[in-house]
């Protein structure tokens, strides 16, 4: 007979406004879905450290080491994000609880929108917008801009977990040979793909790249993974779209080399600091287009986290294996 757990004390706690908040109606519905249950909704940062106590399983985006200490009965968190960088401290890491993610769940918005980002550049649309608001017929201007065609592009998807496996199926699709870098080349090679180099392999696959894709997680081993040093091996006509995480490239970098025209473009949805401030060079780079963190944004965005929350739930109460289990030492 399987064992069912109930009586849970199940803290709800996603709010980091404007964006990162949990509707209302999604907190009724899992209160709804688990009436066997106590579930304390706590946005404001006082409800959460009295909730926590108490809290047998949490629903977060965020966690601090203080908060983490108040919480001794915690035995397992879902976010609802798949980046686990306001979550996971040392203390954390170090403690037996279990940790799940949302990732998958919007893997096809983020890779068409990687795909869309990736386009737009190769076809110059960006300067298309800025010469249409200047009212400018700048047809000569822009015909010279050149791109191989899709059948003779070869696209370097950087991290081959959910999306980067998404975004590398599109990409064969429209025609493109797509090649993978990823740490763990033992794993089966995702459908679309050609080749997978290791994480050593990654300025060789840098070097002859038309379009770079950036979709690894974002850990201590990644940061800065796209400095001065691979940006200076890229094509002058190649383009770059990051819809990971902003630290993932040296911005510096990235600007001083669109400045001198080293690269053709880039495309970032991930930014090094958010809301962007007014005054960063980013803003002023030529050849960038920034997409304000919205690539996950193509519907409705929370009610299939929470779906995937409530079916680990399921397992969880009947002691099955979750799905997303992170692995808290790689953070991924």
């Amino acid at each position: 007979m399987t064992r069912v757990r109930s009586g849970l004390h199940v803290v709800v706690s996603v709010h980091d406004p404007p964006m990162w908040t949990l509707p209302d109606r999604e907190v009724t519905r899992i209160i709804e879905a688990l009436p066997d249950d106590v579930v304390v909704s706590a946005r404001e940062p006082e409800e959460k450290q009295e909730a926590l106590a108490q809290a047998d399983v949490l629903v977060t985006t965020r966690l601090t080491a203080e908060e983490s200490a108040l919480a001794s009965r915690l035995k397992w968190i879902h976010t609802t994000a798949v980046g686990l960088g306001g979550l996971l401290s040392p203390q954390l890491a170090g403690r037996d609880v279990v940790i799940t993610n949302s990732r998958g769940v919007h893997s096809e918005s983020i890779a068409e929108h990687a795909i869309a980002l990736a386009l737009a550049l190769r076809r110059a649309l960006p300067a298309a917008v800025a010469r249409q608001a200047a009212r400018d017929w700048a047809q000569v201007e822009l015909s010279t801009r050149t791109a191989r065609p899709l059948s003779s592009t070869r696209m370097l998807v950087v991290g081959l977990g959910a999306i980067g496996a998404k975004v590398a199926a599109m990409a064969a699709g429209l025609g493109m040979t797509v090649t993978g870098v990823r740490r763990r080349i033992d794993l089966p090679v995702p459908p679309g793909v050609d080749e997978v180099l290791p994480a050593s392999g990654l300025v060789e696959g840098l070097r002859t790249a038309d379009v770079v894709v950036l979709a690894a997680p974002s850990t201590y081993e990644t940061k800065a993974l796209v400095g001065a040093a691979e940006l200076d091996v890229m094509r002058p006509t190649a383009v770059i779209a990051n819809i990971a995480r902003g630290r993932l490239i040296d911005h510096e970098a990235l600007v001083a080399a669109l400045r001198a025209g080293r690269l053709a473009g880039a495309g970032l949805d991930a930014l090094p600091r958010e809301p962007l401030p007014p005054d960063d060079p980013l803003w002023a780079a030529p050849n960038l287009l920034i997409s304000p963190h919205i690539a996950a944004f193509a519907g409705d965005y929370w009610a299939p986290a929470v779906d995937l929350f409530l079916e680990n739930m399921a397992r969880y109460k009947r002691d099955e294996p979750l799905l997303n289990v992170v692995d808290k030492h790689r953070g991924y």
